[in-house]
């Protein structure tokens, strides 16, 4: 199976511990849509291998195609929260009101970007790196690695003959 190799800095290893939050927060993520069964090797993985390197200056992760594929998603998805967010926090303003829909989003940006707690409008500027961090993935490699792997495995499955087309037994 191909492995992807991505050293990251340390406020891109945040990046990434926040994307994995936001993905694993959201209902379903590790849901295979095809098979409606978790993945096998989703983003669940990733917080036991990320979280110790966050403090260090740089962090290594293997990812596999799948793995690429679900990061990238969910960086969009932190990308259109990182936009919102002043505008959400100038909205709730001192109340404990949640400046996102994903459940604890909010504690875990502040905690990982604690100048975000000082200057919401410093989540901007982290939607322009993550935007960089995310093109810097190797997602078409990975969605080519999937499609062959796919490939794959209709070739290994046996020709089952549907039964309504009787006309081809």
């Amino acid at each position: 199976m191909t492995r992807f190799s991505l050293r990251l800095p340390q406020r891109q290893a945040r990046m990434v511990a926040l994307a994995v939050a936001y993905h694993l927060a959201r209902p379903g993520s590790e849901l295979d849509r095809e098979t409606m069964q978790e993945y096998e090797h989703g983003l669940a993985e990733l917080p036991a291998a990320l979280e110790p390197q966050l403090e260090a200056e740089t962090a290594t992760l293997e990812l596999s195609p799948l793995q690429v594929t679900l990061l990238a998603t969910a960086m969009s998805s932190v990308l259109s929260e990182l936009k919102m967010y002043s505008v959400f926090d100038t909205m709730a303003g001192e109340s404990a009101r949640p400046r996102s829909t994903a459940p604890g989003f909010d504690e875990k940006l502040r905690a990982l970007f604690p100048e975000v707690a000082e200057d919401p409008a410093v989540a901007s500027d982290l939607a322009g790196e993550m935007t960089m961090l995310r093109r810097e993935l190797p997602q078409g490699r990975a969605r080519e690695r999937l499609e062959e792997e796919r490939r794959a495995a209709e070739e290994r499955a046996p020709a089952a003959k549907k039964r309504w087309q009787f006309w081809k037994r």
